[in-house]
């Protein structure tokens, strides 16, 4: 049958398919879960070419990543969200009340919130 519809028909069909195609994708892309984006977010701190200060200290990613999961676990149940991770776990130092930063490749210095909702922005 699809080989007797028009050429116009055709078009609009293949167009029919790649659009329930490609909304299926965002959906796939909407329904990742919070604790999705937190891993994400550790996993991207942990590769990143980046150094992260604590309390003035410079840490590599993966030893900020490993203070930012024990930061998690400890929290439980209390953060539900990544912006609550963000907010309450990656901003700063819960004992000193000191800023975290992340030294970026290029020398930039910018604050650990500030780094983590621009990633936040490309995994939403």
């Amino acid at each position: 049958m699809f080989f007797n519809l028009t050429f116009f028909q055709k078009i609009a069909s293949a167009v029919l398919v790649c659009s329930i195609f490609l909304a299926q994708l965002q959906l796939n892309a909407e329904s990742i879960t919070e604790k999705q984006k937190i891993d994400l977010l550790l996993n991207k701190l942990e590769t990143s070419d980046v150094k992260f200060i604590r309390s003035g200290t410079e840490y590599t990613g993966k030893e900020a990543k490993q203070h930012m999961q024990r930061k998690l676990d400890y929290a439980g149940s209390k953060i539900k969200t990544a912006e609550q991770f963000i907010d309450y776990l990656a901003t700063k130092s819960s004992m000193t009340g000191e800023l975290y930063y992340v030294v970026q490749k290029d020398g930039t210095k910018v604050e650990s919130a500030v780094w983590l909702r621009q990633i936040l922005k490309t995994i939403k």
